[in-house]
């Protein structure tokens, strides 16, 4: 007889403190737009002393890829966990913070060292970058992970860590744990090929990426990519699109969906909180095309502040609900 679910979705992936800066030009940083990269302490170094004279800070806030999922999950009122490690610095203490007030569980988050930093740069054009430095992220062991912790949810959500340790603890739980798998593999894990991944993969239920994602991983464009993706077993797969929407394909369904129109002021974690609508749609059993539009909706709505300020929240999630339903 299965054990009955105690929470909703269980995150595991890097917790990072997210420092927003607003620049004029990123080429002038010599940075490309729009890429997501690892960056040493030296190069970090270097930066911070360009950005006091070249960039001004807009905003201190707890950041990851799954952590910002799970923190919007939350928000909307949905029973989470999460596990993951951070320093044991008052970077440490703001991001277990952050969480808890979100309502999510943070007993099983580790601490060691220094906790992860990423520098998120958005020029005048809204266009970003992200250097990340992932310190005690890089640490985390699969001995550190509590499996019948992740069983007792409905799903576990994962996302890219930079470092090798997490990747191997990652695949090692894909095929341990025995609740649905939603991954989101990022940048980092994208460049990494679909060998690497496979066995992630192949236990997953639902696989979210973005184009440029699905295009590095497959070497295809994105709707030949990601139906070459659906071969290895996911039963969904959603990739955004930006301002043309997102793609969707699963067994029996293949949806277009246009993006909301809204005002960006810092799409940082906009792909994140698109996770978190779609997996709130699939948690209240909604059909498929509407799972993707409560995830665009969400998404719209988390770009319109700094951070994770504007994050859908309960009165969101039941107003979308009711136009739903209604």
């Amino acid at each position: 007889m299965k054990e009955q679910s105690t929470m909703d979705v269980v995150g595991l992936g890097a917790l990072n403190i997210d420092m927003v800066y607003e620049v004029d030009n990123l080429a002038s940083l010599e940075i490309e737009r729009g890429r997501e990269k690892t960056g040493s302490h030296q190069e970090f170094k270097g930066l911070w002393k360009l950005l006091k004279n070249k960039g001004k800070l807009r905003m201190k806030s707890g950041g990851g890829s799954a952590a910002n999922t799970i923190y919007a999950l939350g928000r909307m009122g949905f029973s989470c966990g999460y596990l993951g490690k951070t320093g044991k610095d008052e970077e440490g203490a703001f991001l277990q913070k952050e969480l808890k007030e979100a309502g999510v569980d943070t007993r099983k988050i580790r601490q060691n060292t220094r906790s992860g930093i990423c520098l998120v740069l958005l020029d005048k054009s809204k266009d970003r970058s992200i250097i990340i430095l992932p310190n005690a992220n890089d640490t985390l062991s699969y001995s550190e992970l509590d499996i019948d912790y992740i069983n007792k949810a409905q799903f576990l959500h994962m996302s890219s860590f930079v470092g090798r340790i997490p990747f191997e603890a990652q695949k090692l739980v894909a095929t341990k744990t025995k609740v649905k798998i939603s991954f989101n593999p990022g940048e980092p894990h994208a460049t990494k090929g679909i060998k690497e991944l496979a066995p992630i993969l192949e236990h997953s239920f639902i696989l979210f990426l973005s184009q440029r994602e699905a295009e590095i991983l497959t070497n295809k464009d994105y709707k030949k990519g990601v139906k070459k993706l659906l071969g290895y077993g996911m039963e969904i797969i959603a990739c955004t699109l930006g301002k043309k929407g997102s793609y969707v394909l699963s067994r029996d369904k293949e949806l277009e969906v246009p993006a909301d129109k809204s005002e960006a002021i810092d799409t940082t974690g906009a792909g994140d909180v698109y996770t978190a609508g779609f997996l709130a749609g699939l948690l209240k059993k909604l059909p498929l095309f509407e799972c993707a539009r409560l995830a665009t909706k969400a998404a719209a709505q988390s770009i319109k502040g700094y951070g994770r300020s504007f994050y859908p929240d309960r009165r969101f999630l039941n107003r979308i609900s009711r136009m739903v339903n209604g």
